[in-house]
């Protein structure tokens, strides 16, 4: 059966140990999900959505009790997918191969921002050694390597470095256009995707857009660290609180008031909220559904 969602984001902590440029600082207050919470977000999520991804903002990998997280989905016979900077990668490499985990996208393209030359490699390195080894110990699982700001040109660099150790070539002269996610593959389950930045949506910005269809609500939806359900994954600072789940079942807060005027106004390509008025990335996906 048709599940009702294609993905449900679970935000186990908004706590990162890098500091990003194209990453917004969340105002809310930093910590980590309970093991209580996020095993009411777990089994509410479950029959509704296809995937469960432990990401929104933060780096999941530096919950205290990432090991008792992963233990629960896999005791839930839940299969998850799990973003990460691709940091903490060496350090939980045995967790990072447990069976319940289906595919791990790594934001390499944090690396360009945080560290030198040397360290990005070193780091890179990392995730390329763990990429092997999967392949040999789990090779159903789903790697993805991010570079989602491309046009950067420092990122030529890490392509080298997984050009060389991978003993393949990219081509680098392929230009990209706005929203245009490319995927390349790399060896076996392994990918590297490509994509322009973007701005986060911001309330203090200029009104862009009062027309238009997002997939929010109607692919996906996120829960963030306190509970509270969102409607995108862009919403980093929970500016559209539709409810918590401390309070209500996911199922009772999709049926509030503010979540069906969202939706049914997407549906008929009128944004309500004003958040999502003054969204750079709805542009994008209504740039491309014009296509």
């Amino acid at each position: 059966m048709k599940k009702r969602f294609k993905k449900i984001y679970i935000e186990i902590t908004n706590v990162c140990n890098l500091n990003c440029d194209f990453c917004p600082k969340t105002k809310r207050k930093l910590g980590f999900m309970s093991l209580d919470l996020f095993e009411r977000a777990l089994l509410e999520s479950k029959p509704l959505a296809e995937e469960i991804t432990l990401h929104l903002m933060g780096e999941p990998l530096l919950h205290p009790k990432i090991n008792e997280i992963i233990k629960l989905a896999e005791q839930n016979d839940i299969r998850i997918n799990l973003t990460t900077n691709a940091t903490l990668t060496k350090k939980h490499s045995q967790l990072l191969l447990n069976k319940t985990i289906r595919r791990i996208n790594f934001s390499v393209h944090s690396l360009k921002s945080n560290y030198s030359e040397e360290d990005q490699e070193k780091y890179l390195l990392e995730v390329i050694d763990f990429t092997k080894l999967a392949r040999i110990e789990r090779d159903d699982l789903v790697i993805i390597y991010r570079l989602w700001n491309i046009e950067n040109s420092s990122n030529k660099k890490i392509l080298n470095v997984i050009e060389r150790e991978f003993d393949i070539v990219f081509n680098k002269s392929k230009k990209l256009e706005v929203s245009n996610t490319i995927s390349t593959k790399i060896k076996g389950n392994a990918y590297i995707n490509y994509d322009t930045s973007f701005d986060w949506p911001d309330p203090k910005k200029e009104i862009r857009n009062e027309t238009g269809y997002c997939h929010g609500l109607s692919t996906h939806i996120g829960i963030l660290v306190d509970g509270t359900v969102v409607p995108c994954c862009l919403d980093n600072n929970g500016n559209i609180p539709l409810g918590n789940i401390l309070d209500l079942s996911i199922e009772e807060i999709l049926k509030l008031p503010r979540a069906k005027n969202m939706l049914n106004g997407f549906r008929n390509r009128k944004i309500v909220e004003d958040m999502c008025k003054k969204c750079t990335y709805l542009e994008r996906l209504n740039r491309n559904k014009k296509k």
